[in-house]
């Protein structure tokens, strides 16, 4: 089971850019951006009733919610069924349910590629609308 330093509940609103150092639960809203440092096994997980209006750079993403805005992955990225991802997402792997909504590109990491060159990338993708 995974432990989280902080959680997000589904009554709380965030609103700007969230910058966490270890796994996250977010059971509400954040408007903005959500940065993670790098580290070993950090998740950040958006709960059934989770939404984020804004980007997420993390290790590793799940979600289950609402992300509105680009993701870039630097490992792993689980989409439930039920979740609506509207933006695109930069990942290494990926896990897809039945029943997840995504609207926008997925876009593969290439082999040890320098991380700051692909966000820069999944940014330009996502402004221009082409790789």
């Amino acid at each position: 089971m995974q432990s989280f330093d902080s959680i997000v509940g589904n009554a709380t609103r965030i609103e700007g850019t969230l910058h966490v150092d270890e796994s996250l639960r977010i059971d509400g809203r954040l408007n903005g951006n959500l940065e993670q440092q790098a580290g070993k096994s950090r998740w950040i997980i958006i709960g059934p009733t989770g939404e984020i209006h804004g980007d997420i750079r993390a290790q590793n993403v799940s979600v289950a919610g609402k992300v509105i805005g680009n993701i870039f992955a630097t490992e792993s990225i689980e989409l439930m069924d039920g979740c609506e991802v509207r933006g695109n997402i930069t990942h290494r792997s990926i896990t897809v349910e039945p029943g997840a909504s995504v609207h926008g590109q997925l876009i593969a990491r290439e082999g040890d590629e320098d991380s700051q060159a692909e966000a820069q990338r999944a940014i330009e993708v996502a402004r221009n609308g082409t790789i």
